[in-house]
């Protein structure tokens, strides 16, 4: 297997701008030659196609990659450069009739091939293949402006976020100080960050709804559920609906016990009271819980309980073995399974303010390919509090889910069994299931065979405050779902007012001035545009997942080595080669089921 890895010291802007010159041009003469072709099998069509463009993507994702975590001038320009080229021809493949000819009829010679044909042929629709004159032109145009404000929005939410209001800062800030002015101070600098995106959200949905109806929907949320696991905008809002009737009272109820613990309660000081009020029925701190939790620890015990449920081995690559790194925090590991190489990955862990995005993320560089002998090579991006003088980062619990939850993502990457490129790791996977692995790993931040030693009191009072105001967190999700769904698949003449309303609705007060939908990178310049609710929908699966576990027996070895397996020859293996259901019912049994979620956070 090939275990080349890119060479971050030389890939600066100028570098990637000259790839940039070089690779486009031969990528269209390579796909032109592709396009006049008469392929008749899978091999003779798809293979040649991923060896023309793989490159190309390969390079632009890295530029892509750097906006997102050593933003600067000299990259944005990179990107601003090539961007409506790379469009271009990346609408050029969608739209290529000679490509689509050939994949209606090419022959397939097993399932995951006819799996990444039919992926393909619809990718294709969507893209407006079937577009002519002067509707494929207006199409087109739009495309290019939708990526330009895309890397606007997500630019500028960069520039306005400075380090008092970063990520983990700003969780910091409201939970635990106790000076209320500060917090208001920091909270209404929060709530009117990236002022400039307010005319680009208005533009990114006016110009979404319109390449919609280019393409035959009604409305972008339409276009967007095509390619997904719900069957119809109808199901999603039916779950949003059901979940909200499913937690309306118990939040009330929740906000009445916070209430009580401050008479004049304004937005500021509810994660402050939240805290306090947490503290006062369990008996522990944050602070007190996060001395337990070094970030070390955390990765070490994270890789144990890793090697314990799906027969993995984590080793950091260190001295002169470790290939090149864009940032010198970054580390690198090996991922072996008995014995043998089978991934690697990067790790990012430190917040960067101003030059790093804020959240935490899971990405490919390369995907697994048997043909060409590739392993998979994945990124774990976190935001996590600098190391202190003793080069030691405490992390806050919340923190320790996010790790677990971004290398769940990265399990699904790297310990694919898939040998075809397009539908190994998460490539295929639907995009409202591909937080099934992710949010499945958050269950086990404090099992003991993560060999993480928390005082066995503390961890009781930990696991019993689990679900402290889950209501209230459930109905937070569930207001940014609905807003994202009315935002593309209804008519909205002011998108501040409808968030305001849904706020309203699920219980989330805020301040009047508050533009949060400014700094809502997740659907105006992610993937989740129209998609939100697939936090709640792989929810929904991924508590079932775990659900298997618990009537196995949790305190069972043996059962839960056996239920790891099959897990990870299932959810974690078979990638995209299947429809995230069929996966979900190899593993399960039968369909899904809500009742899971509901029992493990309390709401039923």
């Amino acid at each position: 297997m090939k275990t080349e890895f890119p060479d971050w010291n030389i890939f600066t802007p100028e570098f990637a701008a000259a790839e940039l010159e070089r690779l486009i041009p031969e990528t269209e003469a390579k796909v032109a030659e592709i396009e006049s072709g008469d392929a008749k099998t899978f091999s003779a069509l798809v293979h040649p196609l991923n060896d023309a463009t793989r490159e190309l993507w390969s390079v632009w994702g890295r530029i892509a990659h750097m906006l997102g975590v050593c933003n600067s001038d000299a990259w944005r320009k990179v990107h601003e450069k090539f961007m409506e080229r790379i469009v271009a021809l990346s609408l050029k493949i969608g739209q290529s009739k000679g490509i689509y000819r050939q994949a209606l009829k090419v022959k397939c010679a097993n399932p995951t091939e006819k799996r990444i044909i039919k992926k393909m042929i619809e990718g294709a629709r969507l893209s407006g293949v079937a577009l002519e004159g002067a509707a494929k032109r207006k199409f087109n145009k739009i495309q290019s402006e939708l990526s330009r404000l895309a890397t606007e929005f997500s630019n500028e939410v960069i520039d306005t976020t400075p380090e008092d209001i970063s990520d983990a800062k700003y969780v910091e800030t409201m939970k635990f100080c106790a000076d209320r002015a500060e917090r208001e101070r920091v909270y209404r600098k929060r709530a009117v960050r990236a002022p400039g995106n307010g005319k680009r959200i208005d533009a990114l949905l006016k110009l979404r709804d319109q390449s919609a109806k280019l393409l035959g929907f009604a409305n972008f949320a339409e276009v967007s559920i095509a390619a997904k696991c719900a069957p119809s905008i109808k199901a999603v809002m039916k779950m949003i609906d059901d979940l909200d009737k499913a937690t309306v009272k118990k939040a009330a109820a929740e906000d009445v016990e916070l209430e009580a613990m401050f008479k004049d309660m304004q937005p500021w000081d509810r994660a402050f009271w939240a805290e306090k009020l947490r503290e006062k029925k369990y008996s522990y701190s944050e602070e007190e819980l996060k001395r337990h939790f070094e970030f070390a620890v955390v990765l070490k015990g994270l890789f144990k309980l890793c090697k314990f449920l799906f027969g993995i081995d984590v080793k950091e690559v260190k001295g002169k073995a470790k290939p090149s790194v864009w940032h010198e925090d970054v580390r690198f590991f090996e991922v072996s399974e008995g014995g043998k190489t089978v991934a690697h990955f990067y790790l990012d862990a430190y917040a960067r303010p101003g030059v790093k995005s804020g959240g935490a993320w899971m990405n490919e560089f390369r995907n697994r390919n048997d043909r060409t002998g590739t392993l998979p090579l994945a990124l774990v991006v976190l935001n996590l509090k600098a190391p202190d003088a003793n080069g030691k980062s405490f992390m806050p619990f919340r923190d320790v889910e996010t790790l677990f939850h971004e290398f769940g993502h990265a399990c699904q990457q790297m310990l694919t069994r898939v040998g075809e490129e397009d539908a190994a790791g998460i490539n295929l996977v639907e995009w409202d299931a591909v937080e099934v692995a992710s949010q499945f790993m958050e269950n086990w931040c404090l099992d003991p065979r993560t060999g993480i030693k928390v005082p066995s009191a503390l961890k009781a009072k930990v696991k019993a405050a689990k679900n402290f105001r889950a209501a209230s967190a459930c109905r937070r999700q569930l207001a940014f779902a609905k807003t994202d769904m009315l935002l593309h698949s209804t008519k909205v003449k002011d998108p501040n007012r409808l968030k305001c309303e849904m706020f309203a609705h699920f219980g989330m007060p805020m301040v009047a001035e508050d533009r949060f939908l400014d700094a809502f990178t997740h659907i105006f310049s992610g993937g989740y545009s129209a998609g939100y609710y697939g936090y709640k929908w792989s929810e929904v699966m991924s508590a079932d997942c775990f659900g298997a576990f618990e009537e196995a027996g949790l305190e069972n070895d043996a059962a839960m080595k056996d239920e790891g397996a099959r897990y990870r020859e299932t959810i974690l293996a078979l990638g995209g080669s299947e429809s995230a259901l069929k996966v979900f019912k190899r593993f399960r049994g039968r369909a899904p089921k809500i009742a899971a979620l509901l029992r493990q956070q309390g709401l039923e």
